[in-house]
């Protein structure tokens, strides 16, 4: 299952660096080399938490802050899904409005899961 936290990291790591490039080029900016690591340091740095609650961390203060780091991506999953009135016309929508609507949910399934094995599972192991 880490495999699995591990991509999902990855995946919106890169749709994130994607979503910055494409907004900059809408804004009419030039983008050059600087702009592209810069973009792709954010994307990383978004899902920094969800990468780090995927290894086994015994200190229950950097579970915790991982935890806190995960925190404001997971809020924008449960906003996208739960929290949004339109979620269940973008289910039966266009195909890449069904796509992004099932990589939410797919990521708020990851995101529980870690969370799950982050505060739960790692603080109530034998030693």
């Amino acid at each position: 299952m880490t495999n699995i936290i591990r991509i999902v990291a990855i995946f919106f790591a890169l749709a994130f660096s994607y979503l910055l490039l494409s907004f900059s080029t809408g804004v009419g900016e030039n983008i050059n080399f600087f702009h592209l690591m810069l973009f792709l340091f954010f994307g990383i740095l978004s899902q920094l938490g969800l990468f780090l609650s995927s290894f086994s961390i015994k200190n229950w203060i950097i579970n915790i802050l991982i935890a806190v780091i995960m925190l404001p991506f997971f809020a924008l999953l449960v906003k996208s899904t739960f929290l949004d009135s339109s979620f269940l016309n973008r289910l039966t929508g266009a195909p890449i409005q069904i796509t992004s609507s099932l990589a939410y949910i797919v990521g708020l399934i990851v995101y529980i899961y870690s969370y799950y094995r982050l505060l739960w599972l790692q603080n109530t192991r034998q030693l």
